[in-house]
């Protein structure tokens, strides 16, 4: 018999440690010190509070928290539109690659964030079971 090297995740003491919050924060703030774009700037910089938000809501208003959630994988989703014609249509002076990086990376963001999302409600439902 085969054993895997198990290592657990660290404790989540505040919304600072969600790999999600994290992750889109560097996004964030790669896509403002690059791009100039309003819309493109706003969406980027939202997401990571959003997740702090639903983060802080998720006690006392879970469905508003699981709602947060929700419009930040859309607000991602929105965000790679902006990032892609952005490249298409006004890039002159970024590599491609810089793009491509971030989509990929608000990708694999929102796969995490629905994670997040299924674990909370999971949470919730084991929470409302032993009441």
């Amino acid at each position: 018999m085969s054993f895997t090297n198990f290592t657990p995740r660290r404790p989540i003491k505040s919304f600072l440690d969600l790999e999600v919050y994290q992750k889109l924060l560097a996004v964030s703030v790669a896509i403002v010190k690059k791009i100039k774009g309003e819309k493109v700037v706003n969406l980027a910089l939202d997401l990571p509070a959003k997740i702090a938000t639903a983060h802080s809501l998720r006690f006392s208003d879970f469905n508003r928290a699981v709602q947060i959630l929700e419009e930040a994988m859309l607000d991602c989703n929105l965000l790679i539109v902006r990032l892609e014609q952005h490249r298409d249509i006004e890039n002159t002076q970024i590599e491609t690659e810089f793009f491509d990086e971030q989509i990929k990376s608000l990708l694999s963001v929102r796969f995490k964030t629905m994670h997040l999302q299924q674990s909370w409600k999971k949470f919730q439902k084991d929470y409302q079971n032993a009441k």
